[in-house]
């Protein structure tokens, strides 16, 4: 095997490659859009990134059997520059992939190392075992997961005491605890997540007023005890759940004195009836996966199709290398 730099000639092979990839993802999860598969759409976003950024490939007996490219973020995941490289930014042929993916980021990493990139994102689909066992090995650790679901009714059985309602402007006073009991949980242990600047209604009023952004909440007499928030397109989810038809759950929260009494699935039943009516197809969502509660309801009601692994290099290591 020999591993190269990736060149604006290999991104016909490379295109073949992820659709293949994609495909694999499809069988276990077909309500995928078969589109995202295409050489139209994958191929511009290939060529954009290697305009502005390295990439590598490996090769054997002069057949293309993986590529990997990203590009540059300031301030990933901290303070420091960092790269990422999405599920559509690699693929192999899934021959020898623990061994392929290696090589790979032993070239590709001294470059991103060379240009000051100290978090190293990868995202990858969730078929790809050997790569993601490739990249533990690598040093790299599990952050988030992308799922989706068809969009269709869900059998609930609602407490008796509680109620779901869509959100109106008048509701903000009381979205607003919800939304910073959200961020407080994820600040704690095991997810570590900072929350620095604290939420307002003002921020919370100019969000909704985007479009397609709504908000269910639950209700236990007056007091609002949770809320599900949607959105058109999610910023920074994975690239594969997106398609015709397709919307993000963004945000979600119960009260953890309200927990185990189903109304996070009320929530999320609303949601569907809503989207049904509308005429959506597919619906995603993203969470920590250092998030127990989180991992715990979603992976119930949606069908995990990638995983985002992070590395953070010690700062010194700049120092080292000059």
């Amino acid at each position: 095997m020999i591993c190269t730099d990736l060149q604006k000639a290999h991104l016909e092979e490379a295109c073949e490659l992820l659709a293949t990839s994609y495909r694999c993802q499809r069988e276990g999860v077909p309500v995928l859009d078969e589109d995202n598969g295409s050489t139209e759409r994958i191929l511009p976003m290939l060529q954009w990134c290697l305009e502005n950024h390295s990439g590598v490939a490996v090769f054997e007996k002069n057949k293309m059997m993986a590529y990997m490219t990203g590009f540059y973020i300031d301030g990933l995941l901290g303070v420091h520059k960092g790269v990422l490289s999405p599920e559509w930014a690699h693929a192999s042929s899934n021959e020898k992939a623990f061994e392929v993916y290696r090589l790979m980021y032993q070239a590709i990493g001294q470059k991103w190392v060379d240009d000051g990139c100290l978090t190293h994102a990868i995202v990858f689909m969730s078929y790809a075992a050997e790569a993601q066992e490739a990249f533990c090995w690598n040093g790299f650790g599990g952050v988030c997961i992308d799922a989706i679901r068809e969009v269709k009714p869900i059998e609930v059985k609602s407490p008796k005491e509680v109620r779901v309602t869509l959100m109106e402007d008048k509701d903000i006073e009381e979205l607003l605890p919800l939304v910073d009991g959200h961020n407080r949980h994820l600040v704690k242990s095991p997810a570590f997540k900072p929350y620095i600047e604290p939420e307002s209604t003002v921020g919370l009023g100019d969000m909704l007023r985007e479009p397609g952004n709504l908000v269910w909440m639950a209700w236990d007499s007056n007091e609002a005890v949770g809320y599900m928030k949607v959105a058109p397109i999610e910023d920074g989810a994975a690239w594969i759940v997106n398609g015709k038809g397709k919307f993000a759950v963004n945000g979600a929260y119960v009260k953890p004195e309200y927990r185990g009494k189903g109304i996070g699935k009320l929530l999320l039943s609303a949601i569907m009836e809503w989207a049904t009516k509308e005429g959506f197809k597919r619906c995603s969502v993203d969470f920590e996966a250092t998030n127990i509660e989180a991992c715990r309801f979603w992976l119930r009601h949606f069908r995990p199709v990638c995983k985002s692994m992070v590395r953070r290099l010690d700062e010194t290591i700049l120092n080292t290398i000059r």
